[in-house]
This record gives C-alpha cells, sequence and structure tokens, in this order.
C-alpha cells in the first residue's frame, strides 16, 4: 500500500469516526472499547449492520479493497485512531 493510499484511507476513517462522535459515543460506536466492533461501524468495507438513523446513505460506502482490509497497514491506521479514542475516554 502506497503512502498517498494509507493517508487516504486515515483520512476517510478520521472523518466516519468524526460523524459517528457528532451523533453518538465512542463507548456506543465500539460497544463499550470493542476494537473489532470499531473497526466495523467505520464501514470502510461496507457497512455490515443496519444503518443508524443519522447516517446519509453515501457517507459509509466502501472505500478500502480487501487487500487493503486484510493488510497489516489498515490494522495500524485503526489500531491507532482507537487506541486515541480510548486514550480520551480514560482522560
Amino acid at each position: 500500500m502506497t503512502e498517498q493510499r494509507k493517508k487516504q484511507i486515515k483520512a476517510e476513517a478520521t472523518r466516519r469516526l468524526k460523524l459517528w462522535l457528532c451523533n453518538s459515543s465512542f463507548n456506543e460506536m465500539s460497544a463499550h472499547g470493542s476494537l473489532m466492533r470499531f473497526n466495523m461501524a467505520l464501514a470502510l468495507i461496507g457497512c455490515e449492520f443496519e444503518k443508524e438513523q443519522w447516517m446519509d446513505k453515501d457517507d459509509f460506502g466502501v472505500f478500502v479493497t480487501n487487500d487493503e482490509f486484510n493488510s497489516p497497514e489498515y490494522d495500524t491506521i485503526i489500531e491507532e485512531l482507537f487506541n486515541k479514542c480510548i486514550d480520551k475516554e480514560n482522560q
């Protein structure tokens, strides 16, 4: 994965995270701190759950490929965002 693509993925994940946090809490979106649920809520591979009422149908479409989703670089991006949220919750 190129550095440019990593930046695009991080920017899109951050945009989606901000939308979640404007409409819900970190605990609600992550099912009380689940990294897996956090990742699924960002829906970068597509929305697996029924969308929340506040979600625009165009805001949470597929953004990454299966190869990108399964890459260590993707995991690093998601874990970094997740850990920042955990740190804010613990302040």
